[in-house]
């Protein structure tokens, strides 16, 4: 199911497992600018704000108001104005008067006023990224994208400051400059004002920018900013989706990089347009598409695996309803279901704890240990890699747990894992540690998947995690 950014997230409860549709419930928690910079100024302060120096400072209007305009009558300098919750450039202005602030929902960020030039013209980047689940969290990058440039050259003198065409690189504004030049040939991907992500990776390479260092630092980006986001965005799916894996999220990042190749976050972007004005859109977007929809897994269901699938929906919508009506009479000693729940909790945490433990030790985990749903997650995790085609693995990856271990560490403390799901390390180490055991008494080998292939660790696990489809 394809949905445009107003989905209501009452549509997700009545989905069957084998569905998929292109939105998580609460993603707006990424792609709205103020919620974007709540999260990510909140994980600053815990990791450290030298590990988010990626984010401009920023104040979030209007609960900071006051506190941006003392802070503006004493520094002075350039600000630029968004609105909290709009698309394609509009309402943003560059603050040259106080009194110009305005009273909705926004946010003012200090003007990154070194961007790195290609002719004399600004640009950025728009990067995709797919995000295939949250609990825990599995996201790619896509090879391809789209280099955006300003139609005017760059200037920061006093009359220049509201020209749009030199400081917004949008090319929903752009595209009505008179000088504006529109892509007409595929091969042709350096032409014009907007370039594809390889032809711009050629031109830095030819002048002698170290493109490697600045991809690196742009994936970090990333990486944190789905991170500062994954517990509420993960919760709010757990709430609003009757079954694990049913959603996933084409995001579009938008980030500047300036003259000293440090990349800084503009925007996420919810549902990033796919219109295809340019042979060089075509191909960019509709490649996106193809290899997001076979990564996922888009395919035919089998008719036996849609009766069972509405059969397994309506067990599910009963048990959540059961659950609702177990809460509300939680002080009600008569229904006797007290003792079973606890004993469910504690059952829990001990098979949580012992997955915990496994990881931290670097030993093999025993796949008969793992839940049904655990297995599921472990199984689509693997039939996700081998179809990245076009999409790089960002998270999780073997580097990358290590990476960010100080955040999921920070989090795991002061969070109750939710039943029946994966840590972000227990993935991991099931994916690129020893190779699980099947259970306790089979020997244990040290041998790594990564060395013998997906394909083994798929073979040892149940028929049932999977569901059997019709390639379309």
């Amino acid at each position: 199911l394809w949905s445009g950014a107003g989905m209501k997230e009452g549509f997700f409860t009545d989905m069957h497992e084998y569905q998929r549709v292109n939105h998580f419930p609460g993603s707006w928690e990424l792609t709205r600018k103020d919620s974007m910079f709540n999260h990510l100024s909140s994980m600053a302060k815990v990791i450290g704000e030298e590990s988010f120096d990626f984010v401009p400072e920023t104040f979030v209007l209007p609960d900071q108001s006051e506190e941006f305009l003392d802070y503006y009558m004493q520094e002075g300098g350039l600000w630029i104005v968004k609105p909290a919750n709009a698309a394609c450039g509009r309402g943003i202005y560059i603050l040259r008067d106080a009194a110009d602030l305005p009273t909705g929902p926004s946010v003012v960020s200090r003007y990154v006023h070194n961007p790195l030039l290609i002719q004399g013209l600004k640009f950025d980047l728009r990067v995709y990224v797919l995000v295939t689940q949250y609990e825990p969290l599995r996201a790619y990058i896509y090879r391809e994208g789209l280099a955006r440039f300003a139609s005017a050259p760059y200037d920061t003198e006093e009359q220049h400051l509201q020209d749009a065409y030199r400081h917004l690189t949008n090319y929903s504004i752009n595209k009505f400059a008179p000088n504006f030049l529109e892509n007409q040939e595929l091969q042709a991907d350096n032409y014009g004002h907007k370039w594809s992500l390889s032809a711009l990776n050629k031109h830095l390479k030819c002048i002698g920018v170290d493109e490697r260092l600045m991809w690196c630092r742009i994936m970090d980006l990333i990486v944190k900013s789905l991170l500062a986001v994954e517990p509420t965005i993960a919760t709010q799916t757990r709430k609003a989706t009757p079954h694990n894996g049913i959603c996933f999220e084409i995001y579009g990042f938008d980030v500047l990089v300036d003259e000293d190749l440090n990349p800084w976050i503009l925007e996420v972007n919810l549902s990033p347009s796919m219109s295809a004005d340019s042979p060089l859109d075509w191909q960019v977007k509709s490649s996106l598409l193809s290899d997001a929809f076979n990564l996922i897994g888009v395919c035919q269901a089998e008719s036996r695996a849609v009766n069972a699938s509405r059969v397994r929906g309506h067990v599910v919508r009963l048990r959540a309803a059961q659950q609702a009506l177990i809460r509300s009479r939680a002080g009600n000693t008569i229904s006797g279901l007290g003792p079973s729940l606890k004993s469910c909790s504690g059952s829990h945490k001990e098979n949580s704890a012992d997955l915990n433990k496994n990881s931290s030790k670097n030993e093999p985990i025993i796949l008969n240990s793992l839940s049904d749903l655990q297995l599921r997650i472990l199984a689509r995790s693997l039939q996700e890699a081998e179809r990245c085609h076009n999409f790089i693995p960002l998270y999780p990856t073997r580097t990358a747990v290590q990476r960010y271990k100080p955040i999921t560490d920070m989090r795991a403390k002061r969070s109750v894992p939710s039943s029946g799901k994966l840590s972000h390390h227990s993935l991991a180490l099931l994916l690129f540690g020893p190779l699980p055991r099947l259970d306790s008494a089979q020997a244990t080998t040290s041998i790594p998947i990564a060395a013998r292939g997906t394909v083994s660790l798929a073979s040892m696990l149940p028929a049932a995690c999977l569901m059997p489809r019709k390639v379309m």
